[in-house]
């Protein structure tokens, strides 16, 4: 289902999106100004280390505090599961979840959801579109390959102990850690200096109890997410967006060529995708 949105109703499905995201909630907004509705709004999610926050903000790549202040960029520092990505010549604004999107013109500012006139489509999955090509689902990967093909600012990833039975496998959240900060960099008093450059496919989605990662904690090494799956086998490959199968695979995919063609597996996951992904969308939502 979709629909044209302006107004309050625009603002109230952003501001759905923001409060019912349960595993997934990513904002591309080149600007970001927060007041105390959106913190709210946040702020259910400060203990939930299961939901991935993603956030991709962008332009005065040498002031950066003019697209997000230093206020704000602490405030989402809490939270359990986040990462925040700057794009230095970002104009496009989308929000989503695993269920819901919106594509529009609007910022996370403030000021643009009380003054300005701003448009939106709105898009809520249902149980046959993950059979079918839609405008958000593209939308969503299209924010996630921008996502990671620019620089990282900050990851921070849980850590989870996992209890493994007979039959099944649960886990307990224990802490987070922050994989990467280069906040300096962009707040400090110098924006010019060198900092290595990280993409979002650099680091793992989480991390075991017990675990290292190269920051050098007292873990043993964590596989981190530049792996990937064949959406066909399962088999693990080469995380890669543009070809996300083994070569057996892509040869016998490239037969018929179908970008929409349903798929068994998540490329990032391994997850079971019942049909979900497909060459076009490779990543379960």
């Amino acid at each position: 289902m979709n629909k044209f949105l302006t107004g309050k109703p625009l603002s109230d499905a952003i501001y759905e999106i923001i409060w019912g995201a349960e595993v997934n909630l990513l904002i591309v907004s080149p600007f970001i100004k927060l007041d105390n509705h959106f913190k709210k709004l946040f702020d259910k999610h400060e203990n939930n280390p299961n939901l991935h926050l993603i956030l991709v903000f962008g332009k005065n790549e040498k002031e950066v505090k003019k697209s997000m202040s230093k206020e704000d960029f602490d405030y989402f520092k809490k939270f359990p599961r986040v990462t925040i990505i700057h794009v230095p010549n970002l104009h496009a604004k989308y929000y989503g979840n695993e269920k819901q999107g919106v594509i529009t013109s609007i910022n996370l500012y403030d000021y643009s959801f009380t003054n300005n006139i701003e448009f939106g489509v709105f898009y809520e999955q249902g149980i046959m579109d993950r059979f079918s090509q839609s405008a958000d689902n593209e939308a969503w990967n299209e924010c996630l390959a921008i996502a990671d093909k620019n620089q990282v600012v900050f990851i921070k990833r849980p850590i989870f102990k996992y209890k493994r039975g007979l039959f099944s496998k649960s886990k307990i959240y224990v802490d987070s850690e922050v994989l990467f900060d280069s906040t300096e960099k962009y707040y400090g008093s110098s924006q010019s200096g060198k900092v290595s450059r990280k993409r979002l496919s650099d680091f793992p989605e989480e991390l075991e109890y017990g675990q290292k990662f190269e920051s050098g904690t007292i873990r043993k090494k964590a596989k981190t997410s530049s792996l990937g799956y064949c959406i066909r086998s399962g088999v693990e490959i080469k995380f890669n967006l543009k070809q996300p199968m083994t070569n057996e695979s892509w040869k016998k995919w490239t037969e018929f060529g179908n970008e929409y063609y349903p798929e068994k597996f998540c490329h990032k996951t391994g997850k079971t995708s019942n049909g979900k992904t497909s060459v076009k969308h490779p990543i379960l939502r």
